[in-house]
């Protein structure tokens, strides 16, 4: 039968919205609740105990990381949040975020994400492992009802699943531009343009039960470079921060250090925007006393060669932002402080030291495994689409011509 879900009204400005399904269970119907910004504080508590009754959960989908990210960008997006529960029981629940900070050329794009995402460019916290909070029993029929209550929502120009896990067993469904599910009779898939990215890792584990030597895991050519940067230095230490205090003083030389970076190569760094960087600070005073966040400080002798700041997520090390010396005060700054870092992480029990998404030669050398996260993005029929894909066409069909001639 073809699932529908029956809306008169903008679920946003409405107070309570619900619909049902046929739950794993059989404990009842699944119900999907819609909440505002301005009932927060009804959803905190509710999130906290789905959270303990879950265990370990993803860091960007906790209660703490939603709620501190609320604080600094609920100004630049329209948040809401979406309750599933079966008999009074929470089953699952996720934030979902309004924006119209996009652009494409004079047009501004109006934009629903699921998560913390959505932000102006340039102020993101560029939100990777993002994912829904649900029992697992629950994830397959919340994730169908929420993304059938979003084909519903006639606002947005595009839906964006930003950093999200792609195991095969929890793809996301196709939309339609009605309501229904995209396999439905004569339903019409929306556009959809979909993004993998590599996020490489290295597993302390099996590093662990292979005799702990990270060294003897790592490719030949990284193995000789890491023992010859080492020879070349003073002795090395690795200061891992057990207060907010010490936590603090290693961030503001990571801040130092990053803008230096970043605007020697004539960019505003991460720090530039407020916005993130007072994200971060709250960030770090609530969860590095739960151990959910890490600072770490490299030294060799006197010389900061590296600052790390890295998210606990489900005993894995996600390596967000750092900090590092210029190339030319001390070589291979980057591969230093991750391989040393690596090193405390595997004496201190952490699975694994995941290095995020990008392009750079530590990452590489480091990590010799991967995940895959994706960022989707669903796209409705507007002009302004059609005419991006028209210039797009047209640039083609110049290059073809062009080699032609």
């Amino acid at each position: 039968m073809d699932e529908t879900i029956a809306m008169t009204h903008d679920p946003v400005r409405s107070d309570r919205v619900a619909m049902t399904a046929e739950s794993p269970r059989a404990l009842g119907e699944l119900e999907l609740s819609i909440y505002q910004q301005s009932e927060q504080d009804r959803i905190w508590p509710v999130w906290r105990e789905l959270e303990q009754r879950l265990g370990d959960v993803p860091i960007t989908c906790s209660s703490e990381w939603t709620r501190i990210w609320l604080k600094h960008y609920s100004e630049q997006v329209r948040p809401w949040f979406v309750l599933a529960s079966t008999d009074g029981i929470p089953r699952g629940i996720c934030l979902l975020s309004e924006s119209t900070n996009q652009k494409l050329g004079p047009f501004r794009i109006h934009s629903l994400h699921l998560g913390t995402a959505g932000e102006p460019h340039g102020h993101s916290v560029c939100v990777e492992y993002n994912d829904l909070l649900v029992e697992p029993e629950f994830r397959a029929v919340f994730t169908r009802k929420l993304g059938l209550l979003i084909a519903s929502e006639r606002g947005w120009d595009q839906f964006q699943l930003d950093g999200i896990p792609c195991p095969a067993e929890d793809s996301w469904p196709l939309l339609a531009d009605d309501g229904h599910a995209a396999a439905g009779p004569g339903a019409k898939p929306l556009a959809t343009n979909v993004r993998i990215r590599d996020s490489r890792y290295f597993d302390l584990e099996q590093c662990r039960q292979e005799g702990g030597d990270i060294l003897a895991l790592l490719g030949k050519s990284t193995r000789a470079n890491i023992r010859r940067r080492l020879r070349q230095v003073e002795e090395t230490s690795v200061e891992w921060a057990e207060t907010v205090a010490q936590g603090e003083s290693i961030f503001n030389e990571l801040i130092e250090m990053h803008q230096a970076r970043w605007q020697a190569v004539g960019m505003p760094g991460a720090f530039a925007s407020s916005s993130f960087l007072n994200f971060q600070k709250d960030l770090i005073a609530e969860l590095l006393p739960q151990q959910r966040v890490v600072l770490a400080r490299i030294r060799s002798g006197d010389i900061t060669v590296g600052c790390l700041y890295l998210l606990v997520d489900r005993n894995r090390l996600l390596d967000y932002v750092s900090g590092l010396a210029p190339f030319e005060e001390f070589p291979s700054p980057g591969l230093i402080s991750h391989y040393l870092c690596m090193e405390e992480a595997l004496r201190r029990g952490l699975d694994a030291y995941d290095f995020l998404v990008g392009e750079k030669r530590h990452k590489e050398n480091l990590g010799k495994a991967s995940e895959q996260l994706q960022w989707i993005v669903f796209e409705r029929p507007r002009t302004k689409f059609s005419l991006r894909n028209w210039a797009r066409h047209s640039k083609q069909l110049v290059k073809r011509v062009w080699k032609r001639s």
